[in-house]
């Protein structure tokens, strides 16, 4: 229970901070030549819930049944090093200087952006300024990805299991926290049968990996 509530907590701070926008490509941007840095968080496999439940529901159905699985998709799927690969080659491809930001993201104790906005242009939530000197670089790439198992429910009763991915991907002009593009990007497929087929979970791992394909597809598309 500590671990699923660790993390439940870490995906509720990252929807706060990083809500619900669309921001088209900027053009003028892939036209010209920049230093961009590539920062990729990837949090661990968990349990997302929908549905109605109370608090008496949540405490009697903790997801400690999942974990198994959820620990085999990360040892067996984990995709942070080909999403940094496949990002980087993307932004290359338009002329783009990679540096990877390699640094934990730590949602408990980001900085939020404040400042005034300026009419017309849309934010990034998160001011990611301070990375502008740090690595000498002229933006940021920041992909967000939550990942693992949907899971279903009316009251105590679980109704459906689904593999999940949810992308929030944002390219940040550093000079005032901007955003030259913004994209939410969620798959879910259903688990049919049964699923919690140990030691391997064959059917749940499958489908964890087939919505991660999915919105990894949907990903290498964006920046065209």
């Amino acid at each position: 229970m500590k671990n699923i509530s660790f993390y439940a907590v870490i995906a509720l701070l990252l929807m706060l901070v990083s809500c619900v926008v669309k921001v088209p490509m900027n053009e003028e941007y892939m036209k010209k030549p920049s230093r961009v840095g590539l920062y990729v968080n990837v949090s661990e496999p968990q349990k997302y819930r929908e549905g109605s439940q109370g608090l008496l529901d949540l405490a009697l159905t903790s997801g400690d049944k999942y974990q198994p699985v959820l620990n085999l998709a990360k040892k067996q799927l984990d995709p942070k090093q080909k999403l940094i690969d496949m990002y980087s080659d993307i932004l290359r491809s338009k002329g783009k200087e990679v540096v990877i930001i390699d640094e934990k993201f730590d949602p408990k104790n980001i900085q939020k952006f404040k400042d005034e906005k300026a009419e017309g242009k849309k934010y990034s939530n998160i001011d990611f300024r301070p990375l502008k000197d740090k690595y000498q670089i002229d933006e940021v790439a920041f992909v967000n990805l939550n990942w693992g198992l949907m899971i279903s429910y009316y009251s105590m009763i679980e109704t459906g299991r689904a593999g999940y991915a949810y992308f929030d991907n944002r390219l940040v002009n550093l000079a005032d926290n901007s955003l030259y593009f913004a994209n939410d990007n969620m798959k879910t497929i259903m688990i049919k049968g049964k699923w919690d087929g140990a030691p391997n979970y064959e059917n749940a791992i499958s489908k964890i990996s087939e919505t991660l394909n999915q919105a990894i597809e949907v990903e290498k598309n964006l920046y065209k």
